[in-house]
């Protein structure tokens, strides 16, 4: 265990640990830490949606349901063909605010309001703590022009 310990020490003097970081699953010790991570890159022009990988900000539950979708939808558009975080394919988001948590043991919800192309949009996120951290659990749209539910889009049928 010693030599070990050791080997890990001498790997990290020489920076090669972060290499091992990179590949965790990042922890948000807040509600409103975990959403600014996930509304950081829609105020980057240009951003590369390729390398942006949000099961890290999912639950167990949610990314199981996201899983079963990839997997039904066999390479064809699954039960989304919108971007639930911003309730739109497209995006030019303005006046985000993201509102304080209400916490209740390891769950909690939080409003965040912004603007999507001059569209009023309105949403309340259920998170749930775990693996050390807060995640995703469901997203519920109250403004804009069709309110919905992700985890009801997300358990229903497969249409097609």
């Amino acid at each position: 265990m010693r030599r070990l310990l050791v080997a890990i020490a001498l790997f990290a003097a020489a920076g090669l640990v972060p290499a091992f970081a990179a590949n965790a699953t990042p922890t948000y010790d807040t509600p409103k830490a975990l959403l600014q991570a996930l509304y950081a890159p829609y105020s980057v022009k240009d951003f590369d949606w390729g390398s942006f990988d949000e099961a890290g900000l999912r639950s167990k539950a949610l990314n199981a349901l996201f899983d079963k979708d990839l997997k039904e939808a066999n390479g064809d558009v699954g039960r989304l063909d919108f971007d639930p975080y911003v309730d739109g394919q497209d995006y030019e988001i303005t006046g985000l605010k993201i509102g304080a948590p209400t916490v209740n043991g390891d769950k909690a919800t939080i409003e965040v309001t912004f603007k999507n192309m001059d569209m009023e949009e309105d949403m309340v996120f259920a998170l749930v703590k775990e693996g050390g951290g807060w995640r995703i659990d469901d997203v519920n749209s109250k403004g804009g022009a069709d309110p919905y539910d992700l985890l009801d889009i997300m358990k229903a049928p497969l249409a097609g």
